[in-house]
């Protein structure tokens, strides 16, 4: 291994734990469900032929959805398409000149957000007014008012039918069908607005994902940050934010969204930020003890012999080595958020109603235990999405301390 980076030995000791490494293209796919969530299930159709008019309905309800999370996936889905040809066509220009595999995906990544960043901002510069927003296309078309093409399933997540309220799974509409396909089928059954259950699992997937990456990537900024300065300067510098780090870790997290939420109402921002800004201690500290054990080795004294200034020190030369840290923490992060919007929407202080989220959809199984579809399905997607990160989590720390490999 002479001569290789420690990024590629971490990553090929990461890939002998096969499991841990099938549960990356697990969350892979789970990221790919929540970007192209709008392509399965949309209660607008594709296009929609009517009098010689041709409408694209589904376009202009994937520009005026109901939450800026939505938006932002919406833009990724837009974008992936040029993205994975752009992608195709530059990687095999960086394979002729010699790049390294890892920095082909890093490349490959910031063009992806560069994409989605250019999209979002071209699409709220040109978004079209949402005038097909009460439409029912499909009862349009039932009349013989005009035709069109709608995706898989032709629900939307917040689409109600009071026909159909508490439906078990694999429920039919039994009145006379309003689609364009005969027989609505509800594979997962309702809920109590006659929303179907499938759907809103997996629009759900957009919320869960958006909190726990968002929280932990705040967290794990600020508490890189702080940690770094801590560890790094020691003395007087360490001992105040000690101090501080010992106050954050009073405040319970859980408790604090509690009291926000009563005061300002449930949001998903009060979730992430709160995760966000008292989750950082334990990031800080990991950060810390490495920088403590970094700096007393000969590169960074030889890094301030050469005349590189204390924020060079510590940012390009120490930090890369302290973030393995860092990198454990992130997966056991995101799950713990997740679980925690799930618990707080069971209580009903989650996200704002009619939002789909796993956890709301718990929360209708408090007071109606015996429609089993509302627990069993959830449940098995927040356990699912748990279990998958702590598996990547762990194999991630056993590729980066091998002593650990098999301990709890």
């Amino acid at each position: 291994m002479a001569g290789e980076a420690y990024v590629d030995i971490v990553w090929k000791q990461f890939k002998k734990h096969r499991l841990a490494f099938r549960m990356v293209w697990a969350i892979a796919a789970m990221f790919l469900v929540a970007i192209f969530a709008p392509l399965v299930a949309s209660n607008q159709p594709f296009w929609f032929r009517e009098e010689g008019k041709l409408l694209f309905p589904w376009i202009v309800a994937l520009l005026n959805p109901e939450t800026a999370v939505d938006f932002l996936f919406n833009a990724a889905l837009l974008a992936f398409f040029p993205w994975a040809a752009a992608t195709a066509f530059f990687d095999a220009r960086w394979r002729r000149a010699g790049v390294p595999g890892r920095s082909r995906a890093g490349r490959a990544a910031l063009l992806f957000l560069a994409l989605v960043a250019v999209t979002a901002a071209n699409a709220l510069w040109m978004r079209p007014s949402n005038r097909y927003f009460t439409r029912d296309f499909k009862e349009d078309q039932h009349r013989g008012k005009g035709s069109g093409a709608y995706t898989l399933i032709a629900y939307g997540p917040l689409e109600q039918d009071l026909d159909m309220i508490f439906k078990p799974p694999l429920s039919r509409r039994e009145a006379p069908a309003t689609r364009h396909r005969g027989g609505d089928l509800h594979v997962l059954g309702t809920d109590d607005a006659g929303r179907d259950v499938f759907v809103r699992l997996l629009y759900g997937t957009r919320i869960s994902m958006t909190i726990g990456v968002v929280a932990v990537s705040l967290y794990v900024s600020i508490g890189i940050l702080v940690g770094a300065v801590a560890g790094y300067f020691g003395g007087k510098v360490d001992i105040l934010i000690s101090r501080v780090v010992e106050i954050v870790l009073l405040f319970p997290t859980f408790f604090l969204i509690l009291t926000l939420v009563a005061l300002l109402g449930p949001s998903i921002y009060i979730i992430m930020v709160v995760i966000g800004v008292t989750g950082w201690p334990t990031i800080s500290r990991l950060i810390r003890g490495e920088f403590l054990r970094q700096r007393s080795i000969d590169y960074v004294a030889a890094a301030r012999g050469l005349g590189a200034g204390n924020a060079r020190v510590m940012f390009r030369h120490v930090l890369p080595n302290a973030l393995g840290p860092a990198f454990v923490a992130i997966p056991f992060g995101i799950s713990g958020a997740v679980v925690t919007e799930a618990g707080l929407s069971v209580l009903g202080f989650g996200v704002r109603p009619p939002a789909p989220s796993w956890g709301s959809i718990l929360n209708l199984a408090v007071n109606n235990y015996h429609h089993w579809w509302f627990t069993v399905f959830a449940g098995i997607s927040i356990f699912f999405t748990v279990w998958v990160f702590n598996l990547v989590g762990n194999g991630l720390r056993d590729a980066m301390d091998p002593r650990l490999k098999g301990t709890q």
